[in-house]
């Protein structure tokens, strides 16, 4: 199977940012420059341990991304004055993750009697006693055999 051919590459992109060349947006094609994704090589440029580097896309990029999506050459050019002009390797910075509990039916009983979201109630667990937890749950009025089940995730936090 062929390997996919993309439009533009942000590697390429990225070393062009470093070296801080304000004309490379200017010499790409129409279709390259309908390519050019801001928030992409902003996420790509804050892959780096230089805080200096971070404090810039945060304070000159990341504010006009949304305002000014049309201008995909002026926040190029913004992203160049955030480079330090010296080459440097980039990791993807992951989104964090939902959060997610080894107890769920605790956590729905939780949420459900605190009116929390998801993530709260997960937050609210440790200040709870498995004693008030069942409590809580009787008051909701939850069946004998979901009572059980969170019985038996009670034993395990």
């Amino acid at each position: 199977m062929a390997a996919k051919k993309y439009k533009l590459d942000v590697f390429r992109v990225l070393k062009h940012t470093d070296k801080k060349d304000i004309h490379f947006f200017s010499k790409l094609t129409e279709e390259e420059k309908k390519a050019y994704q801001p928030l992409v090589v902003a996420r790509w440029l804050s892959g780096t341990k230089d805080i200096r580097q971070i404090v810039f896309l945060n304070e000159l990029v990341n504010r006009f991304t949304f305002a000014i999506p049309n201008h995909k050459e002026l926040l190029y050019k913004l992203m160049t004055i955030c480079t330090t002009g010296k080459p440097r390797k980039y990791f993807w910075n992951k989104t964090q993750s939902k959060r997610s509990s080894s107890t769920p039916t605790v956590a729905s009983v939780i949420s459900e009697y605190f009116g929390y979201n998801s993530s709260k109630a997960i937050d609210a667990l440790p200040m709870l006693s498995n004693a008030d937890i069942l409590s809580c749950a009787e008051q909701l009025g939850r069946q004998k055999e979901e009572i059980t089940k969170i019985k038996k995730e009670l034993k395990t936090r």
